[in-house]
């Protein structure tokens, strides 16, 4: 037998007794009790990416590259109950609203630095719903955290520190244990931009120290992984760049069957898949797990707009209310028993609060009404 092959059947051997260890402490954790014969239940922080593409400059059919003409003719039931723009102070004002009452607790921003993009003043445009979030007089009613998306090289590595370490002096940004969360969505591509991963180290080490010396005592580092979640290797290059925890933006990929048209049932499976292998994964390599979940992912507006944009073959279908209601009560369940060192916190994300282009969303629309917050609301309020 060869070296390789060895590896290989040593870690299969390793994954199963691992998620043989999480089932058994999951079953000890629901067998808890209080003094009154009741089960305890951790109080899990649900929370939601936000993407914040929907304040460009309209061209003079009002539409943008986000608010495409497809998805606003074809996709009409995704608008939300405000409209397709969510440039205006008011419609944030609603929207940490209706946030906050269905139970939810943070915002994950997809956040850019710009400074290595063509227009950076065009781009800009992504980050304005984080602003109009930050002014808005009932932002403390929600937490939110960021989530890196654009590229990073050592041009504006320090710049992308010290405008983040800025957001985690804010009262609301997320902190674990007092240690604000900070994710990068592109992880490889920024390992790659700062040279490799002894680099990529140097730089996180850098990051540490200017948050220390900016009064907080540590950071917690998260990486997005990609579907790769059979890959062994593909886990240890981020622990050794010094990153805390793994997560993903969603599993939609993992969930796939075929071409074209999927149910949500095989999203949901794909969802749990990745809970345990990645969740197994970060621990066999010392690091933590934020899971996500998924309430659906159709990117065929934006792929029929923009044929020049990477997008999937496939879709899911028979996404309703209850049915994301059903699933984020599994992922509840999931969250709260599995062994609290293997987590970031009691934290769960879900895709997303307003991906309408990529066929996610929570928002109120003017199809549903608030019939998915409704649904979720109940599930949160349940647990």
């Amino acid at each position: 037998m060869d070296h390789y092959s060895l590896k290989k059947i040593l870690f299969f051997i390793f994954l199963l007794l691992f998620q043989i260890n999480v089932s058994c402490n999951q079953n000890d954790a629901h067998q808890q009790k209080n003094d009154n014969g009741e089960q305890n239940k951790k109080k899990i922080k649900v929370g939601a990416w936000y993407f914040g593409g929907w304040s460009f400059p309209p061209d003079e059919n009002g539409y943008t590259f986000h608010i495409s003409p497809t998805l606003v003719n074809q996709f009409s039931e995704r608008e939300p109950i405000w409209g397709w723009r969510e440039d205006n102070p008011e419609i944030m004002i609603d929207q940490i609203n209706y946030a906050a009452n269905a139970g939810f607790s943070f915002w994950g921003f997809c956040w850019y630095e710009n400074t290595l993009v063509g227009d950076s003043t065009l781009m800009n445009n992504l980050n304005n719903a984080l602003a109009l979030f930050l002014d808005a007089p009932n932002s403390n009613r929600l937490q939110f955290l960021l989530l890196s998306c654009q590229p990073v090289s050592s041009v504006n590595w320090e710049k992308l520190c010290d405008k983040t370490i800025a957001y985690f002096k804010k009262t609301n940004y997320l902190k674990v244990d007092g240690k604000p969360v900070m994710i990068f969505f592109n992880t490889d591509e920024i390992i790659e931009g700062m040279g490799g991963l002894e680099n990529m180290k140097e730089a996180i080490n850098f990051y540490r120290e200017k948050a220390k010396k900016e009064g907080f005592g540590e950071i917690l580092l998260g990486a997005r992984v990609t579907s790769q979640i059979l890959n062994s290797s593909f886990y240890y290059k981020y622990k050794f760049c010094g990153f805390d925890f793994l997560t993903t933006y969603n599993q939609s990929d993992i969930g796939r069957i075929s071409a074209g048209p999927n149910d949500y049932e095989n999203l949901e499976k794909g969802d749990k898949k990745a809970w345990d292998l990645i969740s197994s994964m970060a621990t066999a390599n010392n690091m933590k797990y934020l899971p996500t979940m998924s309430a659906g992912y159709d990117m065929r507006p934006w792929a029929a707009d923009h044929p020049t944009l990477p997008s999937s073959d496939f879709w899911y279908t028979g996404v309703t209310p209850e049915r994301i209601a059903k699933h984020l009560n599994d992922a509840i369940y999931w969250v709260q028993s599995t062994p609290p060192e293997v987590l970031v916190d009691d934290l769960l994300i879900i895709y997303a609060w307003n991906e309408y282009g990529e066929g996610a969303w929570l928002t109120p629309t003017k199809s549903e009404g608030t019939a998915r917050l409704d649904a979720i609301k109940k599930v949160i309020n349940s647990n």
